[in-house]
């Protein structure tokens, strides 16, 4: 299975994609796989949980592997569009609410992923609200089960030497506040062995976040939808965003940006996009 999505759902008529849908694309998908794949329960008779799901991309997937896949999704927006998306699709379960607190009983699960969501739950620098996600995510999964969350590293999201070309060109404060919401990699292991979580892994991903135009054509990063498709967009102020898009065009008309775009693909290769760390709750065997 590649990257990009299958079956019914991977129809991109009808209205119900977002810009989001457009300028990315699910990520991880491999490396997610073999991580259910190595709970002790075969994928077929898993019951799986898609906590922050967005317009179902991921649910998309996964559910052509699984027994049945959960989601719960905050957005009112997002969540129609995935039940447009998902009409057809009868082992998908979508619901409008929040990952903080689950509409669902204990031990319901045999895994839950999370994919480029946690830095969406705090704003405060002591991430509250990534410890009250950690305890109900260990609430819902029953013993052995395992949770995978697909994050950055603050490597990969600097400006200039990270994975993502455009950062160079945004204001230096929009990135530094979008960095301060990712937790370190490391304080989030030592969150999840606090709440009681074991057999921690590291995984970079192999697949691509964006679609295959941001990688080749930069004046996709002057365009509204680009923008649309980016949350770190919505941390500037109006003329900030003409700001960046004039240094974009000047980089551009003196074929500079190129040389951008060439340094992001090698350290991409070299340290990836995101990064997917995973935690198992303990089993009876554990003890």
């Amino acid at each position: 299975m590649s990257e990009s999505t299958s079956g019914p759902w991977h129809d991109y008529s009808g209205g119900v994609y977002s810009a989001y849908d457009r300028l990315r694309q699910p990520n991880g998908l491999k490396e997610i796989l073999r991580i259910l794949s190595q709970t002790g329960t075969p994928l077929d008779q898993q019951r799986i949980l898609d906590g922050g799901f967005g317009t179902g991309a991921y649910a998309a997937h996964f559910r052509l592997y699984v027994m049945e896949i959960y989601g719960v999704e905050a957005s009112e927006a997002g969540y129609q569009r995935a039940l447009k998306r998902a009409v057809d699709a009868a082992n998908v379960h979508l619901h409008n609410g929040s990952i903080l607190a689950l509409p669902f009983p204990d031990e319901y699960f045999h895994a839950y992923m999370v994919n480029q969501v946690l830095h969406h739950l705090d704003q405060d620098s002591a991430f509250p609200n990534l410890d009250l996600f950690i305890r109900e995510s260990h609430r819902v999964l029953a013993p052995g089960g395992v949770l995978t969350l697909n994050t950055c590293t603050q490597e990969q999201l600097e400006p200039g030497s990270g994975a993502y070309w455009h950062y160079t060109y945004l204001d230096e404060h929009a990135v530094r506040t979008l960095q301060a919401r990712y937790v370190p990699i490391e304080e989030l292991v030592s969150r999840l062995v606090f709440f009681g979580y074991h057999d921690i892994g590291r995984t970079v991903t192999s697949g691509r976040i964006f679609q295959e135009r941001y990688y080749e054509d930069p004046s996709l990063a002057l365009e509204v939808e680009f923008r649309n498709g980016d949350s770190i967009f919505s941390l500037l102020s109006k003329t900030e965003i003409e700001s960046t898009n004039e240094r974009i065009r000047n980089s551009i008309a003196d074929g500079s940006i190129h040389e951008e775009l060439r340094r992001a693909a090698v350290r991409r290769a070299e340290i990836g996009e995101s990064m997917i760390v995973s935690a198992r709750k303990p089993s009876s065997s554990d003890e």
